[in-house]
């Protein structure tokens, strides 16, 4: 081969990389990854994401989302027996104690205290296995389809196993939540516990390394070896890194390798504001149906993409007579390069109902005058029947004349 048709391969070959957005994937430890644009959920580098692995104190991150959602952490809690048995990292909880249920998340949280997880199962639902039943059924609703809890806490137990896609699915819920979020910002909280009294210091290391950090939740036992939840905000931009079964040292190299590829490989791209008509159907002569997101949406992609590479696609899934305005009705699907990169609920902006044609208005007329000639009938027999029960017999033929 010729000199110059090696350079013109060489630069087919790059023109062909560029055009598909190649990006070098970061060199993770873990054995297991992924990241995820918090806004769009989408999937920007994975790792056996799917592989089942125990996922240590990364577990109170489903704990602390359902006791705040349970709308209760101003009430106090009465501390039972088995919480101060609980092994591990503690608060040092004293039975007979009480506290709040807020403070219990807190230390659950901050200072990852197994004592105070089990404490929160206890109360909410009266046993750690029926707790753990609750954490299960949520997990689900939340699509982490692949995980099993059998405690609160995360200590290794057969059967509590979780995978880095579910967890961040967990995450990026648990987010949402604004007494969530201001929590795990928190880098010390004082305690005031009845057995100690001290300044916890937040386990999660990049809270202070990483510009942005903002979360979530770090774990460790010998079977999970390192395991970490890490969120990250930047210029309005959140990304949530899971990694699991990685080393020591290793886990935090592996958390802000994540979360920089995430900021310095991808942008975000405004694909849809809230209530912006996304798209107008025509469901009858004079009726047009205008379809709107409840949300404004937007999705992450790579820097040498342009946002007119994406294609989008509406998918329409409701044919009624009667239709509201604010239901849902169908969704807009975004790809780019033939892979999906989001997906969007979309939501009536007006209301519809489908006139009803002569033909039907005939029909309508017709079968009601049936119904009513048959009440009619039904009403004057029963009447005919009435009367001929209740004649009065003359005298005469009472006595025979």
């Amino acid at each position: 081969m010729s000199f110059k048709c090696k350079i013109i391969l060489c630069m087919m070959l790059l023109f062909l990389i560029c055009g598909k957005n190649v990006i070098a994937a970061p060199d993770i430890s873990g054995q297991s990854a992924v990241l995820l644009d918090v806004f769009s959920g989408q999937v920007l580098f994975e790792k056996n994401k799917d592989e089942k692995l125990p996922p240590a104190s990364t577990t109170k991150v489903l704990t602390a989302i359902m006791a705040i959602e349970s709308g209760r952490l101003d009430e106090i809690v009465t501390i039972g027996a088995q919480p101060p048995l609980t092994e591990g990292t503690a608060v040092y909880l004293q039975e007979g104690e009480k506290i709040s249920l807020r403070s219990l998340v807190e230390a659950a949280l901050i200072h990852s205290a197994n004592d105070a997880a089990v404490a929160i199962a206890e109360y909410l639902a009266g046993s750690e296995e029926q707790f753990a039943s609750q954490m299960n059924e949520k997990a689900r609703a939340l699509g982490a389809k692949n995980s099993s809890f059998v405690n609160s806490h995360g200590l290794s137990a057969e059967d509590h196993y979780t995978t880095a896609y579910d967890l961040a699915l967990i995450g990026i819920y648990a987010l949402r939540n604004e007494t969530f979020s201001e929590i795990i910002k928190q880098k010390v909280l004082d305690w005031e516990g009845q057995a100690w009294q001290t300044r916890l210091i937040n386990k999660n290391e990049l809270l202070w390394k990483y510009k942005g950090a903002d979360g979530i939740k770090t774990g460790y036992t010998r079977e999970a070896k390192n395991t970490i939840i890490a969120s990250a905000t930047k210029m309005e931009r959140s990304y949530i890194a899971v990694i699991l079964a990685s080393s020591a040292p290793a886990i935090w190299d592996d958390a802000q390798s994540l979360l920089d590829h995430g900021f310095n490989e991808y942008k975000q791209v405004n694909l849809a504001q809230e209530g912006e008509i996304k798209a107008v159907l025509r469901v009858g002569e004079e009726n047009d149906l205008q379809l709107v997101p409840q949300h404004s949406f937007a999705v992450s992609i790579p820097n040498s993409a342009s946002i007119t590479s994406i294609q989008s696609q509406i998918v329409f899934d409701r044919n009624e007579d009667r239709i509201e305005a604010g239901e849902t009705v169908g969704r807009i699907i975004y790809h780019l390069e033939g892979q999906e990169v989001g997906r969007l609920e979309l939501v009536t902006a007006n209301a519809y109902s489908k006139p009803l044609n002569i033909k039907g208005l005939t029909a309508y007329i017709f079968s009601g005058i049936f119904c009513l000639q048959i009440i009619w009938r039904i009403f004057f027999r029963k009447r005919i029947r009435k009367s001929s029960k209740t004649r009065v017999v003359p005298r005469s033929e009472r006595y025979g004349g």
